[in-house]
């Protein structure tokens, strides 16, 4: 079970203590704070079940660490539906909780939660928190716009190259800097829709390639953009 405080024991200096693969992001904790004591938070570790987030529609997001959005379809297959990293927002459906499980992908995972009907109240008389998550909802459309493009891609090659430079952006904003992939070859496996032996062997031809460097098996680089057109590696 995770341990759950109310927000009022985390004011934003204490909570900024987040792994080094997760952004610094004093809006979101502004945001959380000004919601008050009616925002849940809670501390998870890896493969924890985070579904009690979303229960009876309430909305989360994520302050730091990782939760995996993902769907066991009948063969018992798993499919993974969203990555949420530290700023991104999830439940922002009704039946979320119904459809879909949520799972910590890291130990130390620290969530927030706040049911439905208080986000309402509150955001009817303070515009600006509802601003602040609308902004938050665009970012998740856009971000699986995204995906959708990287699964649209031709070759598993051309998949995890997009797939990788997608995910470097969202871990760091310095372009070419190093990013500790916070996932496992098997969680981008079951994002991009493909095996994990065909992950493995598309990376190592991307290094082969020097599209990108590896400094251990999660710690990798992309190369400056001559290994790249529009995402995919160019044929040699």
């Amino acid at each position: 079970m995770p341990r759950t405080d109310s927000v009022q024991f985390f004011p934003p200096g204490s909570v900024l203590g987040q792994p080094p693969h997760v952004p610094r992001n004093e809006d979101l904790l502004a945001f959380t704070d000004e919601l008050g004591p009616v925002v849940s938070l809670a501390h998870w570790q890896r493969a924890d079940c985070c579904d009690t987030i979303v229960a009876h529609g309430a909305i989360g997001w994520v302050l730091s660490g990782m939760v995996r959005k993902s769907l066991i379809l009948e063969s018992g297959q798993r499919r993974i539906v969203d990555l949420m990293m530290a700023g991104d927002f999830f439940g922002l459906r009704m039946d979320d909780a119904r459809l879909f499980c949520f799972e910590a992908s890291t130990d130390e995972t620290l969530t927030a939660r706040i049911t439905r009907r208080d986000f309402n109240a509150l955001a009817a008389m303070q515009p600006s928190l509802y601003q602040f998550f609308h902004e938050r909802a665009c970012q998740t459309i856009a971000r699986l716009e995204n995906h959708i493009l990287v699964q649209g891609r031709t070759t598993s090659t051309q998949k995890i190259a997009c797939y990788l430079l997608s995910m470097s952006r969202r871990l760091s904003e310095q372009q070419g800097s190093s990013v500790v992939l916070p996932m496992s070859r098997y969680d981008i496996a079951d994002h991009v829709g493909i095996a994990v032996e065909t992950v493995s062997r598309a990376i190592t031809e991307l290094h082969r390639q020097g599209v990108i460097e590896l400094e251990t098996p999660r710690c990798l680089s992309m190369r400056p953009s001559e290994g790249l057109a529009d995402g995919v590696p160019n044929r040699r």
